[in-house]
């Protein structure tokens, strides 16, 4: 008799693991009546999502708000400085590119950015512009903008032979333009300089002017 009532008690103590189990892995393929809600995006992706749509005063409003509150988060700082730049304010947007760098940003955003206002902002400082530059084609060679992929490693290399031939460096202006897929110019001909500036200006209206 008491084997009997031994193997009752076993069956019902089976019967209700094997409930409890059968629960368990209804709950783990996803049948929660209240999943957990999507997490709000922050004032970085705001910044971003109002840059892309081209709404540059929205955009700066945003990131500076990221960077109050907290002043090392290198990506407001980097987005900061790219809206400054759309803004063509571009003695700030250098601000703001240097102070992602020296937040931690490891990418090669703020680099071009740097590149493209040291070609443009007076006084030019070509040198500056060649070594940013050549920073950010050695941390990606193949970049391209995430938040305008118009924008690319073609811009850059265009950066260099404008600021090598202003720099008088024809040979690594020429070589630049054979990077680009241009038509490199024969140095040893007698209109090699004025060749080669019609290349780089065909070429800079071809990726787009930058």
């Amino acid at each position: 008799m008491n084997r009997h009532l031994k193997r009752l008690q076993l069956a019902g103590i089976m019967l209700v693991v094997a409930l409890m189990i059968g629960c368990g892995a209804e709950n783990d393929v996803g049948f929660d009546p209240e999943p957990d809600p999507a997490p709000d995006p922050t004032l970085v992706e705001l910044g971003w999502a109002a840059f892309r749509a081209g709404q540059f005063d929205t955009a700066e409003d945003l990131f500076t708000q990221a960077i109050t509150e907290d002043a090392a988060n290198h990506e407001a700082h980097n987005g900061k400085g790219w809206t400054l730049l759309r803004l063509d304010n571009l003695t700030s947007a250098i601000v703001s590119f240097d102070a992602a760098l020296n937040s931690g940003f490891t990418g090669a955003d703020p680099h071009v950015g740097k590149a493209i206002l040291l070609r443009d902002l007076k006084p030019v400082n070509y040198a500056a512009a060649i070594a940013a530059a050549n920073t950010a084609l050695s941390i990606d060679s193949d970049y391209t903008f995430e938040h305008d992929t118009e924008l690319d490693w073609r811009d850059v290399r265009l950066i260099l032979a404008q600021s090598y031939f202003a720099t008088g460096q024809y040979d690594d202006a020429n070589s630049q333009v054979g990077l680009l897929g241009g038509t490199m110019q024969n140095p040893a001909s007698d209109t090699f300089v004025e060749d080669l500036l019609a290349e780089i200006q065909a070429l800079g209206e071809l990726i787009g002017g930058s």
